[in-house]
């Protein structure tokens, strides 16, 4: 039986899916686990099962085995044997070094640690080469850190896939994330056109991104999208007004915190006395506290992470290790900010290092919506509560 939690808003048109560790031990099979896997599987291969023209894939981490390999092996070949035309872009490094704050260089837990790939991982998607357009988009110190689908961008009946999972194993039955289905052809054009500019380039410029982000209806939804890093400067903005607006409730769940910017908004969140919970993923926060430690700054950011983390939870995920990369990655690996009515998510960590990737992030107004959210939060927070 399936674990995977699932609802609709918006008269169907928005569906949003939960996703948590199944099973306490990572490293022991879990028949609980491999359904909730599954269940995504088979959520992603009927969402590509509905394209009639057009399926635009940009996927960071594109690495399955096994069951889910080929339902959604299936699912795309079968979309491209009826005429559908398929495009995968994908990160083209599988490893490097990056920053994660101005000043000295700092190696990113995104980069090196919780989004780092597997060596060889992106070997998957070669093997749709005969039945889809494929192109790697070159980071260099960045990464092309988007997990989404559109499929029939053009189409009245458009609609996007995207959430903050990437298209592993792990990703589905190991980590926290969420996934949402949104059907909007006015969103679907916002994606179109950044996919569009990753595609034309091939690379991640300041300018990919850039002036594509807009507000659209969706029901009776209002949904805002940006889009870095074109955007970078927008989607902080974004995210702290919607922190700096909380008055009844906030809660966060991101695998890192870092960003200046949004540890001083949750902190005088705090101050103003919003109530206040949240969730973090402990070996990476970790790794960058000591980044910070080592390179003599971030003092600021520390006091005010020292202060936010007594009320939040940590999760004590299986460190990275760069000897062993193959090991489960059981990340909490939600990038989530819930304040009152309002619901930020998407690919975009709370961290400085994310506004120079390419990522996506929609922010969701709307009351039904935020309370399961937080629903959700507050389960995974008792999960790992201590």
């Amino acid at each position: 039986m399936s674990s995977l939690e699932t609802f609709a808003a918006a008269s169907g048109a928005i569906e949003i899916s939960f996703l948590t560790q199944i099973g306490p031990d990572p490293l022991n099979p879990n028949p609980e686990r491999d359904a909730q896997i599954a269940a995504v599987a088979t959520k992603i291969a009927d969402f590509i099962n509905g394209a009639k023209a057009t399926l635009d894939l940009a996927i960071y981490d594109f690495r399955l085995h096994d069951a889910p390999a080929a339902v959604l092996t299936a699912a795309i070949r079968a979309a491209a044997q009826r005429g559908v035309a398929v495009r995968i872009a994908y990160d083209a490094a599988t490893s490097g070094g990056s920053v994660d704050a101005p000043g000295p260089a700092l190696p990113d837990p995104q980069r090196d640690h919780a989004e780092a790939k597997t060596p060889g991982a992106d070997n998957f998607v070669g093997t749709f080469k005969d039945v889809a357009q494929i192109k790697p988009i070159k980071a260099y110190q960045a990464l092309m850190h988007n997990k989404y689908i559109i499929r029939d961008g053009a189409s009245s009946e458009a609609a996007v896939f995207m959430g903050t999972a990437n298209f592993t194993n792990d990703s589905w039955g190991l980590q926290e994330n969420n996934i949402l289905t949104l059907r909007s052809q006015p969103l679907s054009t916002y994606y179109t056109v950044d996919f569009n500019d990753l595609w034309v380039r091939g690379k991640i410029a300041d300018s990919t991104g850039y002036h594509d982000t807009g507000t659209v209806t969706i029901g009776d939804t209002e949904v805002t999208v940006v889009f870095t890093p074109g955007e970078s400067k927008a989607v902080v903005k974004e995210i702290v007004g919607v922190i700096a607006g909380a008055k009844s409730s906030l809660a966060v769940a991101s695998v890192v915190l870092s960003s200046a910017p949004i540890l001083a908004a949750l902190s005088e969140a705090l101050d103003r006395g919003v109530p206040f919970s949240g969730i973090y993923d402990g070996p990476q926060m970790d790794q960058v506290i000591r980044q910070w430690q080592a390179a003599g700054i971030g003092a600021d950011r520390i006091a005010a992470w020292q202060k936010i983390s007594k009320a939040m939870a940590r999760k004590d995920s299986i460190p990275f290790s760069a000897a062993n990369p193959g090991q489960p990655h059981n990340f909490m690996h939600n990038k989530l900010v819930v304040a009152d009515d309002c619901v930020v998510t998407g690919s975009f960590n709370l961290s400085h290092h994310a506004m120079m990737n390419a990522e996506n992030t929609l922010l969701i107004r709307n009351s039904a919506i935020a309370e399961r959210y937080r629903a959700y939060l507050a389960k995974i927070v008792a999960m790992y509560r201590k």
